[in-house]
């Protein structure tokens, strides 16, 4: 269980019934936005933006501070992942030292509710908006937009009618399907989305929805008896934004819900945005109409970032962290390691600079290279070392070449070039000895190897950038050659 749940079931101190309910606390609503703020830097975009910028303050009961999650899956995720930090970055702040108490919004009691009015209703609009909404739309904003959003070949065109989208240019398709790994931005392609229509003052109705929520949604509507208002709210809208529709596969009643849902808003001439880790075809668990519905959808894959993406990635990453935590300064050195140590996709990349940005104490210190290699053996986990044969058929299909060439005697640039990179990889990632490396490629003399270790680092030390391009593919093969022999 949570901690609310130890909470609640305490008699009579911790009840919000027949106590004192105190709505805007003096001070009070501003230090839970500071507190959400400094949690905020600790936790990745994609989980703020999923699960604590939907958190509201509601107020100062019997002298604890009541927060409110929307629905109870909300709360089940803030409980577990985030309760702990907010309490204790809570605590640092409020010199009364009240607690936090986290709720779900249909079990505050109708007194305090009525009181305070529903938080959600408010927009940063409002004369009367809080503070607390301000900023978690403005932390949406910054993370996920199409400002942030690294483009490239393997995903120029899921972003590509993303801001067809979003500024309400004609997209024939009334279902578009992004797709791909969990990891590549789909989710902040439709925040993007979001953000921009948004920004620029659109007109349309339209609404951001993970598959997930609407899910807990149904669940929590038909144990009520009633799922009218679930539709309503979905229907209304021009514009439908579904995050993850792998989550009800499987679910029949929701899937038949989320189809009739779907199907009114493009009955209407509205547009549903879905992303999915699988493309149509592949996508199972899903009903005959609901597949069906989704194969006639337009779709778009989201592939994994190729080698200057996730440079740029890690790059625009560090710079939004340095708006709040201004020592935050990274090396190219240190992007490149980032890149080359992590191989999964742009979220295992961030989370490199979310731990590198706690290692620093938020700011206290600069980030060093000790501390990126402490934070990589704790995401990464130590670093194999490549044998020389791994080395060697990674150079041989980077340039395409067999391996009686790259063992062979000759001086011919297209093979010798190769070779001489693969000899300076090999003594450089490795531990053996020059005559060692001379033995895998068939040489009697060691001093070959030496003589292309210095030629090859001669080049690199001087800024070649033809060298340094062709050092970093083969260097990037050999690190797919090791990640596919751990899958395997």
């Amino acid at each position: 269980m949570g901690l609310l749940s130890g909470v609640e079931n305490e008699a009579g101190a911790e009840s919000d019934r027949g106590g004192t309910a105190v709505p805007d606390s003096p001070g009070a609503r501003e230090l839970w936005d500071r507190s959400l703020e400094s949690v905020r830097s600790e936790v990745p975009a994609e989980a703020y933006a999923n699960w604590l910028a939907s958190a509201r303050f509601v107020a100062e009961v019997n002298k604890s501070i009541v927060i409110a999650a929307r629905d109870p899956l909300t709360l089940d995720r803030i409980e577990a992942d985030f309760a702990r930090p907010l309490q204790r970055a809570w605590r640092q702040l409020d010199p009364k030292q009240r607690r936090l108490r986290f709720k779900l919004w249909s079990r505050i009691s109708p007194e305090v509710r009525d009181m305070v009015g529903n938080p959600w209703a408010m927009t940063p609009s409002d004369e009367d908006s809080s503070l607390s909404q301000r900023r978690d739309d403005t932390a949406v904003r910054h993370s996920m937009n199409f400002g942030t959003l690294v483009v490239g070949e393997s995903n120029e065109r899921a972003v590509g009618i993303a801001k067809r989208v979003a500024s309400g240019a004609p997209v024939p398709a009334g279902i578009v399907v992004m797709y791909g790994q969990p990891g590549t931005g789909k989710t902040h392609l439709l925040k993007s989305i979001q953000t921009h229509a948004q920004a620029h003052g659109d007109t349309r109705r339209l609404a951001y929805l993970s598959a997930e929520e609407f899910m807990t949604r149904f669940v929590e509507g038909a144990r009520a008896g009633d799922t009218a208002a679930l539709q309503a709210f979905v229907k209304q809208n021009e514009l439908l934004l579904i995050d993850d529709l792998h989550w009800i596969a499987g679910k029949v009643k929701t899937d038949k819900a989320f189809f009739g849902a779907i199907r009114a808003v493009t009955a209407e001439g509205g547009h549903v945005i879905i992303t999915a880790d699988a493309a149509p075809g592949d996508m199972v668990g899903l009903s005959k109409e609901l597949s069906s519905e989704i194969r006639g959808a337009a779709a778009v894959e989201v592939g994994l970032p190729d080698q200057a993406m996730r440079m740029e990635i890690v790059r625009r990453h560090a710079e939004l962290i340095a708006g709040s935590t201004p020592n935050f300064r990274l090396t190219e050195e240190m992007v490149a390691r980032i890149v080359h140590a992590v191989r999964g996709p742009g979220r295992e990349l961030c989370g490199v600079l979310w731990s590198l940005q706690l290692e620093t104490g938020y700011g206290e210190r600069a980030p060093t290279p000790d501390m990126l290699e402490a934070v990589i053996r704790r995401i990464a986990g130590a670093p194999r070392t490549p044998s020389l044969d791994d080395i060697k058929r990674a150079c041989m299909q980077t340039f395409n070449l067999g391996k009686a060439e790259i063992e062979s005697a000759s001086k011919v640039q297209s093979i010798c070039y190769p070779r001489q990179i693969a000899m300076y990889l090999s003594r450089l990632m490795t531990d053996k000895s020059y005559p060692q490396i001379a033995m895998v490629y068939k040489k009697k003399d060691h001093t070959t190897v030496l003589h292309a270790f210095r030629k090859v680092k001669k080049a690199l030390d001087k800024g070649d950038t033809a060298m340094i391009g062709d050092v970093e593919r083969v260097q990037q093969a050999i690190y797919d050659r090791l990640a596919a022999h751990d899958v395997s």
